[in-house]
């Protein structure tokens, strides 16, 4: 959910339209919050997440998405195996837009660490989504 609510604000600053952002898990769990520590993180970056709550993945979602990124490869295996149409759509957000699994484009969950996890977290995924940004803007138009 860090993920999101950061795309999210990212994406308000740099083109505030356009872009559909969701988070989905592939554990299953819905209705959850996010965890303190994430909520803690995000909000020492002035970032809210505190409403969003966890989701198990949509298939029909997922379907119409024209790219799905993920932090880690058990993820996009995951995907590759449930929903094998989505191959091409299917990215490490450490990669993106190269189809690399190397350990560099892996962002490892913070899940169950520390707050110093959850900060290394952060920092990754602002640094990725930063970067993906023009990206995106490119390859899509926007």
């Amino acid at each position: 959910m860090m993920a999101e609510g950061l795309m999210r604000r990212r994406w308000s600053f740099v083109v505030g339209r356009g872009l559909a952002v969701s988070s989905m898990g592939i554990h299953g769990m819905d209705g959850q919050p996010p965890t303190d520590l994430a909520i803690r993180v995000c909000a020492e970056n002035d970032i809210a997440i505190e409403k969003l709550l966890s989701r198990p993945i949509a298939g029909d979602e997922l379907r119409q998405a024209d790219l799905v990124l993920v932090m880690e490869p058990v993820q996009k295996e995951f995907l590759k195996i449930f929903f094998p149409s989505l191959d091409d759509a299917v990215f490490l957000l450490g990669a993106w837009p190269e189809r690399s699994d190397s350990k560099k484009a892996i962002i490892k969950d913070p899940v169950g660490g520390t707050i110093r996890d959850y900060r290394k977290t952060f920092q990754l995924l602002a640094k990725h989504i930063d970067r993906i940004i023009p990206l995106l803007r490119n390859e899509y138009g926007y």
